[in-house]
């Protein structure tokens, strides 16, 4: 690592990859410190024993990091590729109606964007689920057209980036195999099917002479007086992969800065350096403001469906349906999750079913053990080890909706905290609710809420959070500007789903890229 650079960007996410790859190409240098490790293909985790480690800390490194608060919880990544290393490969438009808020700059609006839009689809080939060779869709997706019909709705096959053809080089030169419906999009791709940041905007970012350094958890950032000529200096903690928890402190200087740490961990950066270390004081009085989850509502789901469903086969989502009201806008997925939390899930709700085939099969097994049954094979009745669950039938959703985007994050006891809940988004959640037991009625189910959002605890999980660093039209309203530069800190920039300044309600990857696209050209010129 070299004393100074160009640009120096926090987070190799949607956000971080995309400024690094474009300003290289520009011919910048660049510097990229990502807190997580780098992730090759044989190493993501799929045995029980490695998804038991597979979350963060500053131990393991894991690729998910879990975070629990009052009222929501947040599931986010850690690794060179960020977010892109477990999402659902959705890439989704925001519907226009959504930039009309007024909390969006006046300079940000769809028709601005769609150019931005357009280059990140084309770099992350987002198309529509075309099934592979031999292939049908996956039953998920099936059931989840057939519930929407059943429903009186229309549902429809979204963009997602995943690779279905025979297999190939990509055009960084990376070798990519066709999907193989094992569904373990969550846990990351082992035959880079799925076309995640590693693949695209990072290697050709690299290969335009970027620098990217795992492992590197950014700890403050401090500017360098006259900051337009000299910059800010990044100090970070660099861990060594080989002694648990062992690390060295660090700094890098950069004439620019872009912070892509995600909605919690860029705000946490600058919360950080204007209260603890008092380096940014001057940052605006909106920051930590605004928190969203995206209205995500997870794991609720149709149980006991009139076909099977096998939520863990295939792309993880494929359809959507458009449930909004003349209130909200809301939007409803077909949701599947990698084996290894299905079988969890069977193991921990042991239901009568289940028990009783239990039963029936041992009794079947003692009876031919004991030459007491003349039974043609050992097989017959073992099939009924696998009947009984809940999973089978079980058809799980993503909601996602227009919550009130009026969380508000700060820190606690030095980490950060989220002070969130569902009172003024209760209206769309109920919405939602209604629509999700409609479609299970469609598919002949019985619909069950989310076990977080039953009494008592009443709270949601997000797999997409937004704010806390948002852009607006002055500085006290927002952060950052229409192009993310910080209000009052000329040269650093925030590029990622913190900008956001209202739920989007459908997946924000997509917009996330627009955004930091338009970020990046604004950086260029």
């Amino acid at each position: 690592m070299k004393e100074r650079y160009d640009v120096v960007i926090i987070g190799s996410g949607f956000g971080g990859a995309i400024n690094a790859c474009r300003l290289a190409q520009a011919g910048r240098s660049v510097c990229v410190l990502e807190r997580g490790k780098r992730w090759g293909r044989k190493d993501f985790p799929r045995t029980t024993g490695q998804v038991a480690r597979a979350f963060w800390n500053e131990r393991d490194h894991g690729l998910l990091d879990y975070r629990a608060f009052n009222k929501i919880d947040v599931i986010q990544a850690s690794g060179v590729g960020g977010g892109s290393l477990v999402y659902f490969n959705v890439h989704l438009r925001t519907p226009p109606e959504i930039f009309e808020n007024p909390r969006w700059p006046q300079g940000v609006r769809r028709e601005v964007l769609d150019p931005f839009y357009d280059m990140a689809k084309e770099m992350l080939e987002a198309v529509p689920l075309t099934p592979p060779h031999e292939m049908d869709l996956p039953n998920h997706t099936q059931s989840f057209l057939s519930a929407a019909q059943g429903a009186g709705r229309k549902a429809e096959l979204v963009d997602i980036c995943v690779y279905t053809g025979p297999e190939k080089v990509n055009r960084q030169g990376l070798v990519q195999e066709g999907c193989v419906y094992c569904g373990n999009c969550m846990l990351g791709c082992h035959v880079h099917a799925k076309n995640t940041l590693d693949l695209n905007y990072l290697p050709l970012a690299e290969q335009n002479g970027a620098e990217v350094y795992p492992l590197h958890l950014v700890e403050k950032i401090e500017p360098l007086e006259p900051v337009e000529q000299q910059g800010y200096r990044v100090t970070f903690r660099h861990f060594d992969a080989e002694r648990g928890g062992a690390f060295e402190a660090g700094a890098v200087i950069g004439h620019k800065v872009i912070i892509s740490a995600g909605a919690l961990g860029s705000t946490e950066v600058l919360l950080r350096s204007r209260d603890v270390h008092r380096t940014l004081t001057r940052l605006s009085p909106a920051l930590g403001q605004r928190f969203s989850g995206n209205g995500d509502f997870l794991l609720a789901g149709t149980f006991e469906s009139n076909r099977e469903v096998d939520p863990g086969s295939g792309p993880s989502i494929t359809a959507m349906v458009d449930y909004s009201t003349s209130r909200n806008k809301i939007f409803i997925q077909d949701l599947g999750f990698p084996d290894p939390f299905l079988w969890y899930l069977e193991s921990a709700l042991p239901v009568p079913n289940r028990l009783k085939n239990l039963k029936l099969f041992f009794e079947k097994y003692i009876m031919r053990t004991l030459g007491l049954s003349h039974a043609s094979a050992f097989t017959d009745g073992a099939d009924k080890l696998f009947q009984g669950g809940v999973t089978p039938r079980w058809l799980p959703y993503l909601g996602m909706g227009t919550d009130a985007a009026d969380g508000q994050m700060q820190l606690s006891d030095g980490n950060i905290d989220i002070n969130w809940n569902s009172r003024r988004s209760k209206e769309m959640f109920d919405e939602m609710e209604q629509a999700l037991k409609e479609l299970s009625a469609g598919i002949g189910g019985k619909y069950k809420t989310s076990l977080l959002w039953g009494w008592p605890l009443k709270k949601l999980l997000t797999a997409h959070p937004l704010g806390g660093c948002t852009m607006s039209d002055d500085s006290q309203q927002g952060v950052v500007n229409e192009y993310g530069e910080v209000w009052n800190y000329p040269n650093l920039y925030v590029s990622d789903g913190s900008i956001i300044p209202t739920a989007l309600s459908v997946n924000p990857s997509a917009t996330i890229s627009a955004l930091s696209e338009r970020i990046a050209a604004h950086l260029i010129k």
